[in-house]
């Protein structure tokens, strides 16, 4: 019986590299990442005990031989030990709070391992007066010896070429990267090549310096994005020890479409991706921005979403506000263009806050009956104010309504019937109602029905509209070119389709024939009596004639009304016209 004594788990070192390379980072130029995070922590350290310390990495290419070295506190022997060879190790020393701290040394050097067959170490550290060197493999061993007296204070990474990824340590891909990695940290970076130094970075980024000037920054926004923005603004947020700036963007974007940022983790890049960290509605700007205090998932490629994040969207949302707020005292111009082109955004943002309704409720534009209009020319120029939340509703009512002089918003889209609630809560004297395709019905004058005319054509006209599931009616109404609408309100299309998919081989349809579907909630076609046409229709007595013009009419305000025209109504309208062709070739016959 063995005794109950730990076991040490073992590590297949070959396995870890290529859960690494293959799983948890995205691509395998991330050890370019982890080599800067390393030489600026070890700056970071140094400045720490030296305040006026100039830190400094160099990055030196001979050959396939690629040198990161940095000018940091560097590594005694027992440090080697402590931090390179223990996976997951934190790099923080003594009191230097972990925040000013950016990675851990062990998994970093992991991801060398994706790119090199064994990474070497050579360090002088400030505190001892020997330099060691430590070789790690890719098998999972690693040698340490102490070496002579390296000439400077710091740590050189020394890395080989595995042969599948030497285009990684060209001097034109070291630089991409570095650019595309750090282009936020706080330090010199030179590249070195063949004796020639390049400074590729110079510690002080456009946008973190707060005395950056508008130009300059829209200047960054457009090198970075390659788009010439509209504005810029700054963010902040106290909470996540963050600062950035915002770029407002000068065309329509989708709110579906990816949306691509630069987010930074104590200067060094982290993402593309803001998930969770920008309000939902800020797809209008594409933003640069860099955190001290929020925190990566395990990757260090997405944010943690904690409380702090959490905190730190409400901080940004203000940041938001506040600039809108401001634009409305400074230039009205500017913000009258940028709601016109992003007012879906905005809207958003107005319907959840009343203090932005508030504000620019005059500014937000609206699709209409008479075409789009701001809020505040519709108020100034209607006593009487309509919406329907419906876009099939607003089909049907808008050329109606406008021959009666009504004002109708399409509020169908996202938002829009809540933001236009809110602001009827707000505006008390306003005159703002919900209105529906029946409204318009009822509002009709009555036709004028001489030896029951009407009642007989109403009678024939709903044998012909049954199969459409549809029944007639006769009212006087302008315009007097329209013939007829077609009215139906949502249970009514509801009622509809549930009797179209019954007479279909749908699956359900045996199912859908136990719906019960009630008559008063039919759709409707409204024949105008003042329309030429119709009146003759009135007394047509040719029943294929008949049966031609009201299937032609149906189809025909379905159309206008901006509905789908299924199989079964484009059979009806081509059977009709068929009838037309066949009635009009029956004329010229000779009669026997």
């Amino acid at each position: 019986m063995e005794n109950n004594r730990p076991y040490q788990f073992q590590v297949n070192m070959k396995g870890m590299i290529e859960l690494l390379s293959e799983h948890i980072y995205s691509s395998p130029t991330v050890f370019i990442r982890e080599l800067l995070q390393n030489g600026m922590d070890a700056v970071t350290v140094r400045k720490g005990i030296d305040e006026h310390h100039k830190g400094r990495i160099n990055i030196i290419f001979e050959g396939d031989t690629l040198i990161f070295q940095d000018n940091g506190i560097g590594l005694t022997t027992e440090d080697v030990h402590q931090f390179l060879s223990v996976i997951g190790q934190s790099s923080k020393r003594g009191d230097l709070a972990d925040k000013d701290l950016i990675g851990r040394f062990g998994i970093g050097l992991l991801s060398c391992l994706v790119v090199s067959e064994t990474i070497v170490v050579e360090s002088r550290a400030l505190v001892q007066s020997s330099s060691v060197k430590w070789i790690g493999h890719a098998d999972g061993t690693y040698n340490v010896e102490v070496i002579d007296q390296l000439p400077e204070i710091g740590t050189r990474v020394i890395l080989q070429a595995k042969k599948e990824w030497r285009s990684l340590f060209k001097k034109s891909a070291i630089k991409e990267n570095i650019l595309f990695y750090g282009s936020a940290l706080p330090i010199e970076v030179n590249l070195i090549e063949g004796g020639k130094t390049e400074q590729i970075l110079d510690g002080n980024p456009v946008w973190l310096n707060s005395e950056s000037t508008k130009e300059e920054l829209l200047a960054y926004g457009k090198e970075l994005f390659k788009t010439h923005f509209l504005d810029a603004f700054q963010l902040h947020s106290q909470t996540g020890e963050l600062q950035g700036v915002a770029y407002i963007i000068p065309n329509k974007v989708n709110s579906t479409a990816s949306k691509e940022h630069k987010i930074f983790l104590k200067r060094m890049y982290l993402s593309d991706q803001a998930k969770n960290l920008l309000p939902e509605w800020t797809s209008f700007v594409r933003c640069v921005i860099n955190s001290n205090a929020l925190q990566p998932t395990a990757s260090r490629e997405a944010l943690m979403n904690n409380a702090v994040l959490q905190e730190t969207k409400k901080e940004l949302t203000q940041c938001f506000k506040d600039y809108l707020k401001l634009l409305s005292m400074t230039n009205l111009h500017l913000l009258e263009k940028i709601i016109s082109i992003h007012h879906m955004f905005i809207k958003s943002l107005a319907a959840s806050d009343a203090e932005i309704i508030n504000l620019f409720e005059d500014y937000l534009p609206f699709e209409t009956n008479r075409g789009t209009l701001s809020f505040g020319e519709i108020k100034e120029n209607f006593n009487q104010i309509y919406y329907t939340p419906s876009l099939d509703d607003f089909r049907q009512i808008r050329r109606i309504a406008g021959s009666q002089k009504k004002l109708v918003i399409n509020a169908a889209y996202s938002y829009e019937t809540e933001l236009i609630e809110k602001i009827k809560q707000n505006n008390s004297v306003l005159f703002i109602e919900k209105i529906y395709p029946n409204d318009i019905l009822e509002e009709f004058e009555e036709a004028e029905d001489t030896n029951q005319t009407i009642e007989k054509f109403i009678f024939k006209a709903d044998k012909v509209l049954k199969k459409n599931y549809c029944k007639a009616e006769v009212k006087r109404f302008d315009p007097i070119d329209t013939t007829a609408i077609y009215i139906a309100d949502e249970k009514a299309l509801a009622s509809k389709n549930i009797k179209s998919l019954s007479q279909t081989n749908n699956p359900f349809a045996a199912t859908l024939q136990h719906f019960k579907q009630q008559e008063d909630n039919m759709p409707v076609l409204c024949f105008n009596q003042q329309n030429d046409l119709v009146e003759k229709l009135l007394n047509i007595d040719d029943e294929e004639l008949f049966e031609a013009l009201v299937n032609v009419l149906y189809v025909q305000a379905l159309m206008l009304g901006g509905y789908t025209i299924n199989k079964k109504e484009m059979d009806t309208f081509n059977h009709a016209l068929y009838q037309f062709v066949v009635l009009g070739m029956s004329s010229f016959l000779p009669k026997i």
